[in-house]
């Protein structure tokens, strides 16, 4: 028998959930999910990097690694000869500069996109709104949904988690690009990244995306609906991640090897393009956080142009320096299947066969041009973008007619020069910290699910656990109290005399990015539900005071209605500044019941007792009774079989799996 690690006698009490028996059960970690956790936590420490990067990541590369089909398979002929019309565009444009660096009569000069007159936008985004409306194409779909849908299915698994997520992307990119007949602006992120609300910044306005939380209904695409017959969700800002800043850039450009920035990467490793792209994904959200649904947002779009000019940049330093960008496609055993340099791209039928060598061609850069990146000589004047201490910024949306300046977090602009040495750039993840504003700002963001089940919109299929979070306060903070006129802080465990160290607090850790609280004290945790069995997450967040030594509270997390197929779900929970939580599983220990670690792996069937609730409404139900009529108030927790504690240990929650 396994021996359990046991958890202090008052979280033990605290928890008073039943013994896990029949419908949820703790199950093994996948092994691919397991090696992934190790190896980007390799030679990392729970103090160095949010737990939460890592978790999005090994959980992204797993769902593709699920897709079994290609979901491209119901476009119309008349679409399929469209796409190849688009891909024969391309290369017969190419075809015209073939014998030049660079075309300087090219059609294709992109701007970062608040660098763009209110015309030039007007026009790009009067492109996406026709290309939504054009259903002469394909009966099907929409003209902007049939681009897209190259984005999906095997195709999008096998255009990421390599170093042909950069061919691939650069080609996708140039094809809605010929669609338009107009360049494509770049979004620059990283003028967002260095705001201290990177959510607040004027982009989330109705000048360009629209509004950046829930169903978006300002802004060019606002009120789209998507092929699932929803609107756009966003959940900017609310997910406990942020934008990536200035250093990325410079990271990504202080590389001169195209292994050297393209997974596999050991850890999280900050010359990660992959990384970076993540986070902007997971920061925004919604549709765009999952593969299949990205392109719904046409903010994809603008990220996109902005990574291919990244690469470009990239690309035009291993030219100086007497790299042939076009032979440095990485080779051997390490590079994932499917992105070996002799493998096909798979945008098959729609335009003749050609290698992932092949998307490194110089003839792709010699048909585009880009406008450099905004420094502060340039973006002084700018209604949308500032300069703050010698960087240029993003400015945050209009307030009672006037535009603020995102001011610059200190720690953020700092500019490392030890960017060439790997250890020292690992331990650089203040770029991924939230500030203090954005501390704030979370606890006034709700959170939208998508309801999203194997591709189609079901709410219907999903049912509900109570999950139980325990929350011991992080080391370092300090609040005023009761005892604020001796500046004692009588919250603080580290003071408690030895009838209050009784309790078993823990907290070891004293992370090394900063993460400000909230003057209140008040903290979102959330808890997330992805699917290992079916495609799918589900994400909710209760509200802690981290004044306290230790906060108790319940949320209710959905999964997939299971049936005659059991669900299987990996179960997980992170607090906004994406330190990540241990899950703990009820045992029976004789007449008692205690807690062990556990996997955060977990099966759910139709079997009773039944443990989850068929909609919010009953998983609340069970745990209150409120009337005073002689049973209440009454809290019961009658079927929690799970809860998270948020202890900050020295360990990452998979190391004893």
């Amino acid at each position: 028998m396994e021996t359990y690690k046991r958890f202090p006698i008052l979280l033990i009490l605290a928890l008073g959930l039943p013994a896990i028996f029949g419908l949820v059960q703790e199950i093994p970690n996948p092994a691919e999910l397991l090696e992934c956790f190790w190896y980007k936590s390799l030679n990392t420490s729970v103090a160095d990097v949010p737990g939460k990067l890592i978790e999005d990541f090994c959980l992204r590369k797993y769902s593709l690694s699920q897709y079994s089909e290609n979901t491209q398979k119901n476009i119309s002929a008349e679409g399929v000869r469209y796409l190849d019309s688009l891909f024969r565009q391309i290369n017969a444009e190419i075809r015209l500069t073939r014998n030049k660096r660079q075309a300087t009569a090219t059609w294709r000069y992109r701007r970062e996109i608040r660098a763009l007159s209110a015309r030039q936008r007007n026009r790009v985004f009067g492109c996406f709104n026709r290309l939504k409306r054009d259903y002469t194409i394909d009966r099907s779909m929409n003209t902007y949904d049939l681009i897209g849908s190259l984005h999906s299915g095997q195709t999008s698994a096998l255009m990421h988690n390599g170093p042909n997520f950069l061919g691939r992307h650069n080609l996708f990119v140039l094809v809605m690009e010929t669609a338009c007949r107009t360049p494509l602006p770049y979004w620059d992120f990283t003028l967002d990244g260095e705001m201290n609300d990177p959510s607040a910044s004027a982009v989330w306005s109705n000048t360009f995306f629209g509004n950046g939380n829930g169903a978006v209904r300002t802004g060019f695409c606002g009120n789209w609906v998507t092929p699932l017959n929803t609107p756009i969700i966003r959940n900017v800002g609310a997910g406990g991640i942020r934008i990536p800043g200035k250093q990325a850039i410079r990271a990504l450009l202080s590389r001169l090897r195209t292994s050297d920035i393209t997974e596999p990467q050991p850890a999280m490793s900050m010359f990660s393009i992959e990384v970076h792209h993540n986070a902007v994904h997971n920061s925004i959200g919604g549709h765009f956080s999952a593969l299949d649904t990205s392109t719904f947002d046409p903010v994809f779009w603008f990220l996109h142009v902005m990574f291919s000019y990244i690469w470009y940049l990239f690309k035009n330093n291993q030219r100086s320096r007497g790299i042939d960008p076009q032979r440095d496609y990485p080779r051997g055993p390490n590079v994932p299947p499917g992105h070996e340099f002799f493998q096909t791209v798979n945008f098959m039928p729609f335009h003749r066969p050609m290698t992932n060598l092949e998307t490194f061609s110089d003839r792709f850069d010699r048909i585009v041009r880009y406008d450099p990146l905004l420094t502060c000589q340039r973006c002084r004047g700018n209604p949308y973008l500032a300069c703050v201490r010698g960087t240029c910024v993003a400015r945050s949306r209009r307030r009672g007619g006037t535009v603020i300046p995102g001011i610059v977090t200190p720690v953020l602009v700092r500019g490392k020069r030890s960017v060439h040495t790997q250890d020292k750039v690992i331990q650089d993840k203040s770029a991924f910290i939230q500030t203090h504003e954005e501390a704030i700002s979370t606890l006034d963001i709700s959170y939208t699910n998508t309801f999203i089940v194997n591709g189609y919109y079901a709410p219907k299929d999903w049912v509900y656990l109570n999950i139980r979070v325990l929350y011991e306060r992080p080391r370092g903070l300090h609040f005023n109290s009761n005892e604020s006129l001796y500046d004692n802080d009588m919250h603080d465990p580290s003071s408690f005399h030895d009838s209050g160290k009784g309790i078993g607090i823990q907290n070891r850790v004293l992370y090394k990015p900063k993460c400000a609280p909230a003057g209140s004290g008040a903290t979102k945790v959330f808890v997330r539900s992805n699917g290992l069995n079916y495609h799918g997450t589900y994400k909710e967040f209760s509200i802690v005071d981290e004044r306290q030594a230790v906060s108790a509270t319940t949320v209710q997390v959905a999964v997939r209605k299971p049936t005659d197929e059991n669900t299987e779900t990996y179960l997980s929970a992170y607090d906004t500044c994406g330190r990540v939580c241990r899950p703990a599983c009820p045992v029976r220990d004789r007449s008692s019941t205690v807690y062990k670690a556990c996997s955060g792996s977990f099966k759910i069937s139709t079997e009773y007792p039944l443990m989850y609730s068929q909609s919010y409404e009953a998983a609340i139900s069970s745990l209150w009774h409120l009337s005073l009529d002689g049973k209440g108030p009454l809290f019961r927790n009658t079927f929690s079989p799970i809860t998270f504690i948020c202890d900050h240990q020295n360990s990452w929650p998979w190391a004893s799996s």
